[in-house]
């Protein structure tokens, strides 16, 4: 599931927020309004093509930089190393399924998504699905549904399972609503909750309403989704993310996240923008003036830039694109400081038949309520994780092929107990790794044939299994981490202290679809906005 954390870092310091809320009503009244500005910052700019960038990676963060640039006459090469677009907004074929790699629910109508993509005159090409709920939660204690676009409901739906914490479970929630209010309304409350809550972790702010740790299990229950324990999340951050959802529902790509990828990569190339695949970077060249003058790629090309973009991880781009005597050391010292985000282990199924005992879309089967950091996922052992499953055809008629069903089941993951794994997989030696991503897709297929769809195994006809070494193969993001660098320390800016040099993706800004969207259109016009002064 993925979030608009990016709003926070929009909105930095002691509340200088006024001026972006202005831009969001406006551009909210008006959809032909350049709320972004890029328009008229782009015109003044007459020698476009006499100023080449370079963006490395297509996925959301890149494709949206590259599309904002072609689209106002900028002379734009995209580099990937990927056979398509999208990085990890993506899908893959296997006989008669197409799954999707990541996409389980964003927020992108009514939100920043919804803005960008107006910009771009892209929006009409694509098609959301809203979810039927926000998640089931099925634990040992018990067995809730959140529904969608219902806060009142969620509130009502979580106070009858929990009676005796329903005063703090309004309160909870009301003032999720209210940090959504203040956010993109501009209303004004005789106390700030965005004040009160930028100073408080997710754990401090539930501990002041509740006691029940299943009470807390609901009201966090998305936490997992970014990689940190309550007490490490920002509740702010919180706030922002999962109240988009309280509010406007859960939304999907259709009919895959792919989609939304190509129609990017479409834009940039109707507009003249170059993206060339299969194509990985080797160097950034520099000139005697310290100044960016091409990328090379593994071919020995070069591709003439006075900017480059970096939608690739923030790791590779120093370690190994970038020369070390061109890297301060004050910055390699703030990049090393910085741990690598989560992982995860997805395993999709694709069955010969319907499944009709289940109505439900997403679906939390937890072994536990446990939301320390050892809860996320086990330490232990990875079959003993908690889930999500998500139930494809569910979300709309005709996801799958007549009469079959997609499933995704998820979990996160660190990397330790892959590393030993690492040298051989890459090697091609994987028979021992294989045995032991089988061992835990099974493990997790039999607990969900106990509890939810009796016969599950019976039915499967395809199925597919990803781990961090499969996302470190597709993406060559360090550990395979899914969000870039860990949420718990602020992010990276997006103009680096290398002359030329620009940060767009999650490592730089946040995981999540909205978030390296805002990425890439933040950076592109900083681009700009240099090369003018």
């Amino acid at each position: 599931m993925e979030f608009s954390d990016k709003l926070i870092d929009e909105l930095p310091g002691k509340f200088n927020r006024r001026k972006f809320l202005k831009i969001l009503m406006m551009a909210s009244s008006a959809a032909a309004i350049d709320w972004t500005g890029f328009g008229a910052l782009a015109d003044s700019i007459p020698d476009k093509k006499g100023f080449p960038i370079v963006v490395i990676g297509a996925g959301l963060g890149g494709l949206v930089s590259a599309a904002y640039l072609s689209r106002h006459g900028f002379d734009v090469t995209l580099m990937e190393q990927h056979s398509i677009p999208g990085g990890y907004a993506t899908t893959f074929d296997r006989g008669d399924f197409t799954f999707d790699v990541s996409l389980h629910a964003t927020v992108a109508e009514h939100a920043m998504p919804q803005m960008i993509l107006t910009d771009l005159g892209i929006w009409d090409q694509l098609k959301v699905a809203y979810t039927p709920e926000l998640r089931r939660i099925i634990t040992p204690n018990f067995d809730l549904t959140l529904p969608a676009k219902n806060p009142e409901g969620v509130k009502k739906e979580v106070s009858r399972v929990f009676p005796h914490e329903t005063q703090g479970i309004y309160n909870f929630y009301t003032e999720m609503e209210q940090v959504i209010s203040e956010l993109w309304s501009g209303k004004r409350f005789k106390f700030s909750m965005m004040e009160k809550l930028e100073k408080l972790s997710l754990e401090q702010w539930m501990s002041l309403h509740v006691t029940d740790p299943d009470v807390k299990y609901c009201m966090a229950i998305f936490s997992g989704y970014y990689g940190l324990s309550p007490s490490r999340i920002n509740a702010l951050f919180y706030a922002i993310a999962t109240g988009e959802y309280l509010v406007h529902g859960g939304q999907y790509y259709k009919t895959r996240s792919q989609d939304l990828s190509n129609t990017l990569a479409d834009c940039i190339e109707k507009n003249n923008g170059i993206i060339q695949y299969n194509t990985q970077v080797e160097h950034i060249l520099f000139d005697q003036n310290n100044s960016i003058k091409a990328v090379m790629d593994s071919t020995g090309k070069k591709y003439p830039a006075k900017a480059v973009i970096a939608n690739c991880s923030v790791p590779v781009l120093l370690n190994r694109m970038v020369p070390k005597k061109f890297v301060p050391l004050d910055f390699a010292r703030q990049i090393q400081k910085r741990n690598t985000s989560l992982s995860s282990f997805v395993v999709w199924l694709g069955l010969n038949k319907r499944i009709h005992v289940i109505k439900d879309y997403e679906i939390d089967l937890a072994q536990n309520t446990n939301m320390n950091e050892a809860g996320l996922f086990s330490k232990n052992d990875l079959a003993d994780s908690g889930i999500g499953i998500t139930l494809y055809d569910n979300l709309f008629k005709d996801y799958s092929a007549p009469g079959k069903s997609t499933i995704s089941i998820m979990c996160l993951s660190d990397f330790t107990p892959w590393k030993k794994f690492e040298k051989d997989y890459f090697n091609n030696q994987k028979d021992a790794y294989d045995r032991e991503k089988e061992r835990i897709a099974r493990a997790f297929i039999k607990r969900i044939e106990q509890k939810l769809i009796p016969g599950l195994s019976d039915s499967i006809e395809v199925m597919e299994i990803g781990t961090p070494l499969t996302n470190m193969f597709y993406t060559s993001n360090p550990e395979g981490a899914i969000y870039g660098f860990n949420r718990d320390m602020p992010h990276l800016e997006a103009k680096t202290p290398i002359k030329g040099l620009y940060l767009a993706s999650a490592w730089s800004h946040g995981g999540g679809y909205t978030p390296v969207m805002m990425a890439g259109r933040e950076t592109a016009k900083l681009v700009l906005k240099d090369f003018i002064i």
